[in-house]
Formats: structure tokens, C-alpha cells, sequence
């Protein structure tokens, strides 16, 4: 049970550093930009975290599917990432980024309210 009360916070904990290292760097580099201070940052680093954060909780929604059979959290979660990992890699454009964390984070809310649910009900 505790380990299952873990799982359900995975995915929304990779989400959310997905997030965090898009749009949380962007903040830290704009602050302290307007302070005067320059930063140079790599950003096939900054995109790679990225990436790599959305694609580590698609992951844990995928094994979190296996057992439980919720399939739309999946496939939500699914189209974001490919979207992120599209715009970060082949060619960047704001809106299919953003729209890229809408999916994610759709799909992630949904599966983590259905874990605290505690439904087990196929979709």
C-alpha cells in the first residue's frame, strides 16, 4: 500500500520538474537577467532535461497503466510528450510546446486522481 501511495506520485513529481526546468529556468535566467547578471546557458542541456523529465513520467504512467488499466491518462500523456519532445528537438514553436504540458499535465492529473481514488475500473 505505501508503495503503491508512491507510484501515484512519480509521475506527477516528473511532470512537474518537466515544468520546472522549462519554464522555472526561464523565470531564473529573466530575474536575474533583470539584475544584471548574465548567465550562459547550453540549451541542448536545458532541453534534454526537459525531455527527459516529461518522458520519465510518461514512463511511470505506463507501469502505473499496467496495473490499473486507466488508458486515457496514458494517451494524454503520450501525445503531450511527443509534442514536447518534437518542439525541443526538430523545431521549437511556443504554442505546441505549451500545448505539449497541457496534454501531460491533463494526463497526469487524471491518473493521479483516479489513484487517489482509488478506482481499478477499465477504460
Amino acid at each position: 500500500m505505501k508503495n503503491e501511495r508512491f507510484r501515484g506520485w512519480v509521475a506527477l513529481a516528473a511532470a512537474a520538474l518537466s515544468l520546472i526546468a522549462c519554464y522555472g529556468t526561464l523565470a531564473a535566467v529573466g530575474l536575474l537577467g533583470a539584475l544584471g547578471v548574465t548567465i550562459a546557458l547550453n540549451e541542448a542541456v536545458w532541453a534534454g532535461a526537459i525531455v527527459i523529465f516529461a518522458w520519465l513520467a510518461l514512463l511511470a504512467l505506463w507501469l502505473r497503466w499496467r496495473r490499473r488499466r486507466l488508458v486515457w491518462p496514458v494517451i494524454l500523456a503520450a501525445i503531450g510528450v511527443a509534442m514536447i519532445t518534437f518542439t525541443m528537438t526538430v523545431v521549437y514553436a511556443r504554442a505546441v510546446e505549451v500545448v505539449g504540458f497541457a496534454f501531460l499535465c491533463a494526463g497526469t492529473y487524471l491518473d493521479w486522481r483516479a489513484g487517489s481514488r482509488g478506482r481499478r475500473t477499465t477504460t
